[in-house]
This record gives structure tokens, sequence and C-alpha cells, in this order.
């Protein structure tokens, strides 16, 4: 788990602390919670309904484990090799949260400009997901 927290507190904006609900350890980009890792190496990522039935119906998560009617998602690190796909999701959420902070055009952002465009193309997203990605980058 060390490597997810690793990577994730590079990013520009991110802060780690102590996840206060069941331990672990949450990100947050400009005080939005990007997502949280339980001790238990269970994932929680908060996305919007469209983006995680997405991300659903491609079996890249699954509905979270406490509140399923939610737009959250849970992905469970079994073995090393989850780790990447913890990562991806992330990834996702935080170029989410990026978006929206670029929208909204928040003076006090704590993020460096990111060539969004760019790291789209590298996470190399769904048709379907790029899409819903595209609507967000719109409003």
């Amino acid at each position: 788990m060390n490597s997810i927290e690793s990577t994730v507190s590079a990013w520009s904006g991110v802060k780690v602390d102590s996840h206060d609900r069941g331990g672990g350890r949450e990100f947050t980009l400009d005080g939005r919670e990007i997502g949280h890792i339980h001790r238990d190496k269970l994932v929680d990522i908060p996305f919007t309904k469209p983006i995680r039935d997405v991300l659903l119906e491609e079996n890249r998560a699954e509905k979270h484990h406490v509140m399923p009617d939610s737009g959250w998602v849970s992905y469970r690190v079994q073995s090393d090799e989850d780790i990447e796909g913890a990562l991806w999701l992330l990834r996702v959420a935080y170029l989410y949260h990026v978006v929206t902070l670029q929208n909204h055009e928040e003076e006090t952002s704590t993020v460096d400009v990111i060539d969004i465009d760019a790291a789209l193309v590298e996470l190399d997203m769904s048709d379907t997901l790029d899409a819903v990605f595209d609507e967000v980058r719109a409003a």
C-alpha cells in the first residue's frame, strides 16, 4: 500500500492524511477527497454516478461496500497486480477534480497547471468513459 500512497502523494496538490473512518490513509485535493485506503487494502473512491456507472459496467471497480447506491466505488487490492488498477482509478478521480477546479477557476487551487488532454490519453480510457469526461470538461 505504500506504493499507492507514495505515487498519489506525488501528484500536484495532493495531501495525505489519516482516514478517520476505519483507519487507513486519505487523499485530498484542495480539500476534496479523491479517495482513501482502509487498512484491509480496500480502496474507496468517490465519483459522479455517470462515471461510477461506466466503471462498474467496465468491471474496473465494484459498488461501494457500504453505500452501493452512491457514486462511490470500492476496489480491493489483494495482490501487487491490483495496485495498478487502484492507481488508475485514483488517477481518474484526481483528474476529475483537477478539471472541476479548472472549470471553476478556483484561485486558491494548489494544483500546478496540468495538461489534461495528455493526462487523459495516458489513462487509455474507454470511449464511453472519455465521453462522460468530455461532458465534465464542457461544464
